[in-house]
């Protein structure tokens, strides 16, 4: 009887234990590993949505001001560093493959990813080098602005680019993140394939790229006004300038003539001394355009740095009572 029971029921519990006790493993350690993909990727999309939102809040600076416009620019900085350290990986393996076997969106991937780290970083030096930290006294202020603005403007651009041909992933990675799955319950499951998620609609990529779009157009037409300022004060500072050169240019010739009448009135007085020796020396005020060529400097006096800035100006001493778009520090009393 002994050897009968064990061989009928010992097989069968032994494949009725197996049969719970393995699927059980493999589906929880498949459901920690997608589980911990997923969280990976919900990190990734809201470090990227902070980035996005702080980049364009970045471009309203006369909402901000710029102590928080300076601070912003540093913190979307650190935080694009962050996000090139989480892919690190996939840029080795795409940079090690670049020039051999690998996919041409691969190629256009690392490319646009390129331009943009090379857009902030260029949007970082110009920063710090125009900032109110370091307080430079740069005389080609305008140019190191004009500079900043248009890689802020060329690289938003390429952000929009990319958010363009990662659509899907960021469509997908939302609705996890909002409108997540059911957990399945702890009860032992046969191992089956993981469900498909819902593909993605035209609805999906319009609303996506419309609110993309529509943001990065406010922030483009929010900043456009700061370059026509910039246009606008370095027109005014060549005028000054060829002023100038055109005063100190008549300036000389007319000394020399005041001179010459200077000495032509000494020696008119000395004929007429001897004659008449009462008579006084009459003498005559000579103008001369020295005081003039002074009176145009009398418009950088109050101005620590003898500029005339434009919005947001070079210091954090900007104002603009009469809303010509340049300092009064630096305008004529």
């Amino acid at each position: 009887m002994t050897s009968q029971f064990n061989n009928v029921f010992q097989p069968n519990l032994h494949n009725l234990f197996t049969s719970f006790l393995y699927p059980m493993s493999i589906n929880h350690i498949i459901g920690l590993q997608v589980k911990k993909n997923m969280k990976k990727q919900k990190s990734n999309w809201l470090l990227d949505l902070i980035i996005l939102l702080g980049f364009l809040a970045a471009f309203f600076l006369n909402l901000t001001g710029l102590a928080v416009h300076q601070w912003l620019g540093v913190a979307v900085f650190v935080g694009i560093t962050f996000h090139l350290v989480n892919h690190w990986d996939w840029v080795k393996c795409v940079l090690s493959k670049f020039f051999n076997k690998t996919s041409g969106r691969a190629r256009v991937y690392a490319l646009i990813d390129g331009l943009l780290l090379y857009g902030f970083v260029l949007i970082i030096e110009t920063g710090l080098v125009i900032s109110t930290w370091f307080n430079l006294n740069l005389t080609n202020y305008e140019v190191w602005l004009d500079i900043h603005i248009y890689s802020s403007i060329t690289t938003l651009s390429l952000v929009v680019l990319k958010i363009g041909l990662h659509w899907r992933w960021i469509v997908k990675t939302a609705v996890k993140i909002f409108k997540p799955a059911p957990m399945p319950g702890l009860a032992p499951q046969v191992l089956t394939a993981l469900p498909q998620t819902s593909a993605v609609s035209r609805r999906d990529f319009l609303v996506t790229m419309g609110v993309v779009g529509l943001g990065s157009a406010l922030a483009i037409s929010n900043v456009l006004p700061s370059l026509k300022k910039v246009e606008a004060s370095s027109a005014v500072t060549q005028n000054a300038e060829s002023t100038t050169n055109m005063e100190t240019s008549q300036t000389q010739p007319t000394a020399a003539a005041a001179q010459t009448q200077a000495a032509t009135t000494a020696s008119t007085e000395g004929q007429t001394s001897v004659q008449t020796e009462t008579t006084q020396p009459t003498v005559f005020p000579t103008a001369t355009s020295a005081p003039v060529a002074q009176n145009s400097l009398v418009c950088y006096a109050t101005c620590p740095k003898r500029k005339h800035c434009s919005f947001p100006g070079d210091c954090g001493r900007y104002s603009d009572t009469d809303g010509n778009g340049l300092c009064d520090l630096g305008e004529c009393s």
